[in-house]
């Protein structure tokens, strides 16, 4: 299997590759896409599937960088890759369930690491691409871990993809912003919160995606979505980890649960959460089914 971070900078002719599928996930931006006819654009959550032989074209919009995977067909089959996806629904384009982004933002972050971890060794001072003192001391200033046996192989990256694909559905029918009349560029900003939900994010940051003043960002928001950008973040992280502790397989404890989704403070956590729910975080873990969904939202 080979990795790659791309930046795409232009449209691409029609072309294909006949020995190995490819996986495009975004790391930033959108990538608007063409296979076998079919239309449809990779961003926040939104997964690309491109099969062996099939002709594709694809056009970069904005700022954007992409993990783009290249898995050999008989690694796809061995490892249950093709028949996974094809299980989520018959469409090239895939959305990842919602508690499920976190998985891909842990894959996106291990190869980044594995990718300075290994650029650092090539100009390793000793010739043999051992990390020296001052080469770790670098690494752990800027917060990587030393550690990439946990990201040398590709049984990670398969694992962490069928865990995605066994919990997720086909994005059929959302190729455009038509169906729902959003904004383009108000999609692209929701998409990637949505990847970033355990980061702090404020309206500035906000406004400065979507290319708008701060009152034009409120006035988009109250339009399309009726609430404010921070009570629609809020009720991101909400949800987030409201599935998240609605999943039997999932062992997080509270407090990373918290972190996940963007609390520093758990008490604070847990206030919001039961102002939300009607019932503390630990209720869904008590029972599922003893506690609300939650499902109407008021803004």
């Amino acid at each position: 299997m080979q990795t790659s971070f791309r930046q795409y900078r232009s449209e691409a002719a029609s072309h294909s590759h006949d020995d190995f599928h490819q996986i495009i996930i975004a790391d930033l931006g959108m990538l608007e896409l063409e296979i076998e006819g079919r239309g449809g654009c990779v961003s926040g959550r939104r997964l690309a599937f491109v099969p062996a032989g099939d002709t594709h074209a694809y056009r970069a919009v904005g700022m954007n960088r992409f993990l783009v995977l290249d898995v050999d067909t008989e690694v796809a089959a061995q490892t249950g890759l093709e028949r996974l996806w094809h299980q989520a629904g018959a469409s090239p384009y895939l959305e990842v369930v919602a508690g499920y982004a976190g998985h891909l933002t842990g894959l996106l972050q291990g190869l980044e690491q594995k990718r300075v971890i290994s650029r650092i060794r090539r100009i390793a001072p000793d010739g043999q691409g051992n990390l020296q003192p001052e080469n770790l001391s670098l690494l752990h200033m800027a917060g990587i871990a030393t550690c990439e046996s946990a990201f040398a192989d590709d049984a990670f990256i398969c694992q962490t993809l069928r865990e995605v694909l066994g919990h997720s559905a086909a994005a059929q029918g959302r190729d455009t912003d038509s169906g729902q009349g959003i904004p383009m560029r108000l999609q692209r900003l929701l998409a990637w919160i949505e990847l970033r939900l355990s980061e702090p994010i404020g309206i500035s940051e906000m406004a400065m995606i979507t290319a708008q003043s701060e009152s034009a960002l409120f006035a988009t928001f109250q339009r399309h979505l009726g609430t404010t950008p921070m009570r629609w973040l809020g009720e991101q992280r909400l949800q987030r980890a409201h599935a998240m502790l609605g999943d039997p397989k999932n062992t997080m404890t509270l407090g990373n649960i918290a972190r996940e989704v963007g609390y520093t403070d758990q008490s604070a956590f847990s206030r919001a959460f039961s102002r939300r729910f009607g019932h503390a975080p630990i209720a869904l873990r008590r029972g599922p089914a003893k506690a609300s969904d939650g499902s109407s939202y008021q803004s």
